[in-house]
């Protein structure tokens, strides 16, 4: 893999493991970036739970008004009952977050 490519995926993985929701809802385990199909896939050990489940994100980078968005278009897990509430939650949207100062500068360059 490229550097650019390396990088590209440490900002994804970043931004996963350091986001709030994900945060408020359990640990993340494990993450796989596969930054040409635009997947992360990540495996989350719940608040109460024993063993870790595993979601799969599809994202894209877009220039925004304030520098590069990250943006999250679906999300879905293995667990069906967590699939339907995430289908009907996110259904016509998509999380858009903002990449912050000098990683959205290097965002911009290397997306």
């Amino acid at each position: 893999m490229s550097l650019l490519g390396n990088l590209r995926n440490k900002a994804v993985e970043a931004f996963v493991k350091n986001h709030e929701l994900v945060k408020r809802f359990g640990e993340v385990q494990s993450i796989s970036i596969d930054s040409d199909k635009g997947t992360a896939d990540v495996s989350v050990l719940l608040h109460g739970e024993m063993f870790p489940i595993k979601f799969c994100g599809y994202y894209y980078f877009t220039d925004s008004d304030s520098g590069t968005d990250i943006v999250v278009r679906k999300i879905t897990c293995e667990r069906q009952w967590i699939d339907q509430a995430l289908s009907y939650w996110l259904e016509g949207r998509t999380l858009r977050y903002n990449i912050p100062g000098i990683a959205g500068g290097i965002a911009k360059i290397i997306f």
